[in-house]
Order: C-alpha cells, then sequence, then structure tokens
C-alpha cells in the first residue's frame, strides 16, 4: 500500500488515492461495528440458550467463570508480551542462531558421510559422545534421586 501510494504521489492522482482510502477506512469501521454487533448478538443467545437449561444464576455463574479465565488467560499473554526488547531479540538471536546451524550441519553431511565411508574408525567418535553422555545423565540423575 505504501508504493502504490508513492507511485499516486509521483502521477498525481494521491488526492482520489486518498479519498479511496478515507472511504475505504469508513467502510471497515463500519464492519467493526456490525461484528461487534453481532458478537454480542451471539453472546445474548449462547445465554439465554445456556439459562434454558441450567436456570438463569448458573448461567450468570458460568459466564463469569468463562469471562474470568479468558481474563486471566489475557492478562498472562500481556506478561508474556511485555517481554524487555532485548529479551526478545535475545530469543530471535537464539533462534537464528539454530537455524544457521541446522543448515550448516546439513549442508556438510554428504562430505561427513562420506569421510565416515572412507575412515570408519571415525563412526566411533559420535558413538563414545553418545555413550557418555548417556552415562553422565545416568550418573546424575542417580545423584539426585539419592538427594530426596
Amino acid at each position: 500500500m505504501f508504493w502504490q501510494m508513492v507511485a499516486k504521489l509521483v502521477t498525481g492522482e494521491a488526492g482520489v488515492y486518498l479519498a479511496r482510502m478515507r472511504r475505504l477506512a469508513g467502510l471497515y469501521v463500519i464492519l467493526a461495528i456490525l461484528g461487534l454487533l453481532i458478537v454480542g448478538f451471539l453472546m445474548g443467545a449462547l445465554y439465554v440458550y445456556i439459562a434454558s437449561l441450567v436456570g438463569p444464576l448458573a448461567a450468570s455463574l458460568i459466564f463469569a467463570a468463562a469471562f474470568f479465565v479468558l481474563a486471566i488467560i489475557t492478562y498472562a499473554m500481556t506478561i508474556v508480551v511485555r517481554r524487555p526488547p532485548r529479551k526478545r531479540a535475545d530469543d530471535r538471536l537464539e533462534r537464528d542462531i539454530a537455524s544457521i546451524a541446522g543448515v550448516a550441519a546439513l549442508s556438510n553431511a554428504p562430505l561427513l558421510f562420506q569421510s565416515a565411508r572412507r575412515n570408519k574408525k571415525l563412526l566411533l567418535i559420535p558413538a563414545m559422545g553418545a555413550v557418555g553422555w548417556a552415562v553422565w545423565r545416568a550418573f546424575t540423575s542417580y545423584r539426585h534421586r539419592d538427594e530426596f
């Protein structure tokens, strides 16, 4: 949309373009209001239906509990979104590094398989690493089990 605006400015049709955008924004506002009305009437219909099944007091309590749960979920989401930008940047950096490492590992896989085919002893290195890691995990879990 930005590049369309730049093109319209260059060609001199910016006024027509802005008028069309204003009409479109007005239509979107009307659509948003109608959407809110639809949601309101659907919630009212749901309340009437639940009230006919369990009674008005129980239906009110069910709606209150459901909206309370939604409020808690929304609050938790705001806490997650409110994280400092540095933390979000660190998370993005970690994902990018993991992605680059995965691509590098996959791009070097044919070379590693070719060298392992020539020298079978190279397969012992990852096997010994896996066994060492398994032994270390077993030892630490056994040691932490005795602490409790």
